[in-house]
């Protein structure tokens, strides 16, 4: 390796490429493949701090999300009285829709050359898209149902916020396979976790104390979160940028040659430009070349059908259990949810990481808790027995979190294109995310009540969906052969 005195176990995911006469990218595989994964345990170890950081975007995403959806959205819709739902889902399957943005970041991301890295500039982009569609929306927030035009502002503000979130997180996530050595994986997982839990902890405490439950309050709430992780990430994200010399001619040429590169300097990427086919495939995971991580990706996608029942839980506060405040309790309910769900993260992938990489019997556990919790809240009727539930559903859904993401890093097929194929991996959690709602509004709209309530019955419905969303992402994570690390 005396020939690339440059190059690093952490420069391995930013390594450079040949070209062919297509204009497709391929690995030099004969300078990089010296170095593998036996060489891990040599690499020093991330600090705590520096993770935390660099994974910050999580707890501004985990801030956003989950308040987005469970008090800002419904109390934005709560207007339209029994459309409130419809107007939800609409939201939700939005967010989803925006969520296709991730593999084209992703693939654009993998091939940038910027000096600051190939993660940091989306991070910074990202940011401003979502400030600026946080701004638009708190200039129409309360006032989305006076007229037609109030409205179609609102949505495309926030479908802007949304493209700006996703962006931000599909650079973020992508930074872990970057940065983080093999043997902290799970670790960084858990704090990854961590803070996302620990974001919607954060989020919710603040709704309800400081914030005084104020529409207006939250959005400079979530610009603020956005705008501290993109200060962080810029900050200690320590991306070594892909080394680029003018090789326009050569490339054109293809007189690239293995053989005759001795030393960083004498590769980069070619300019060519990203074309349609690429973009269109870059959404594509091959269930038979991509095998582990295609059905990684597809029991995520159920599983957040799953969880997605969450988005009306509000109105079940408010339906069923009968509470005078429905915002205040739902928010009180998630702090109490959330807690206890970052006490599972970090330990969790500690001990996975000890135990050999074993990921999914925790993905089983906490599916078969989540459907079991589900049913019971169909034969309670008081604030505490749902609190009690939280606390159980929050240790399950923490534990899910850390294995999630582990699984998807466990089986990711190529480190060169891990933000692409982490972004497919992350629309499978809008895609499920949206249809969940989609399809759970409308039942509950046709169990109205006709005063702007829902029934038990199309509760029941939805907790029964839920459950058997949550059974089939554990059947479909039995297709796994193995985690292994790629």
């Amino acid at each position: 390796m005396s020939s690339l005195p440059l190059l690093t176990k952490g420069d391995c995911n930013a390594s450079s490429y040949n070209t062919t006469e297509n204009g497709e990218f391929r690995r030099i595989s004969s300078k990089l493949d010296d170095i593998d994964d036996d060489d891990d345990d040599n690499v020093p170890k991330l600090g705590v701090l520096q993770i935390m950081a660099i994974l910050s975007g999580a707890f501004a995403y985990g801030g956003v999300m989950s308040t987005y959806f469970l008090l800002t959205l419904p109390s934005e819709c709560s207007v339209f009285g029994d459309g409130s739902s419809i107007a939800l889902g609409v939201f939700v399957g939005i967010a989803g829709f925006s969520q296709l943005v991730a593999p084209i970041v992703g693939l654009i991301s993998d091939r940038c050359a910027h000096r600051m890295g190939r993660r940091r500039p989306f991070v910074i982009v990202g940011g401003g898209i979502s400030i600026v569609g946080l701004l638009v929306q708190q200039a129409f927030s309360a006032r989305i149902d006076v007229d037609n035009r109030n409205w179609y502002i609102y949505v495309v503000a926030f479908f802007c916020t949304m493209i700006g979130m996703n962006t931000i997180f599909a650079a973020m996530i992508a930074l872990i396979p970057d940065l983080v050595p093999n043997h902290q994986i799970g670790t960084a997982n858990g704090f990854e976790a961590l803070l996302f839990v620990s974001g919607s902890l954060f989020g919710f405490a603040s709704f309800n104390t400081y914030l005084n439950e104020s529409l207006y309050s939250i959005y400079n709430f979530y610009i603020a979160l956005n705008f501290g992780c993109v200060i962080l990430t810029w900050m200690y994200a320590n991306e070594q940028p892909i080394l680029v010399q003018n090789v326009k001619d050569q490339a054109q040429k293809n007189t690239f040659r293995e053989d005759t590169i001795s030393s960083l300097d004498d590769y980069a990427y070619p300019s060519s430009p990203i074309t349609w086919t690429q973009v269109k495939d870059s959404f594509f995971i091959s269930p038979t070349d991509h095998h582990d991580f295609f059905f990684v990706t597809v029991s995520r996608t159920f599983y957040y059908m799953g969880i997605s029942v969450q988005t009306f839980f509000l109105y079940y506060l408010r339906d069923i259990i009968k509470v005078t405040d429905p915002e205040g309790s739902m928010a009180i309910l998630a702090v109490v949810g959330q807690a206890f769900g970052a006490i599972a993260t970090v330990p969790i992938g500690m001990i996975s990481d000890y135990c050999g990489k074993q990921r999914k019997p925790y993905v089983f556990a906490s599916c078969a808790i989540l459907s079991i919790t589900n049913f019971s809240l169909l034969y309670i009727r008081s604030f505490r027995s749902v609190m009690i539930i939280a606390s159980i559903a929050g240790i399950a859904n923490g534990a899910y979190l850390t294995m999630d993401t582990s699984l998807a890093m466990d089986t990711l097929p190529n480190s060169d294109e891990s933000a692409r194929m982490l972004g497919v991996w992350g629309v499978a959690m809008f895609i499920g995310s949206a249809l969940g709602p989609m399809i759970g509004g409308p039942l509950l709209f046709l169990t109205s009540s006709g005063n702007g309530s829902y029934s038990l019955f199309g509760y029941g419905l939805l907790f029964f969906l839920s459950a058997l969303y949550y059974s089939m992402s554990a059947l479909i994570l039995t297709f796994v052969n193995s985690s292994e690390k790629r």
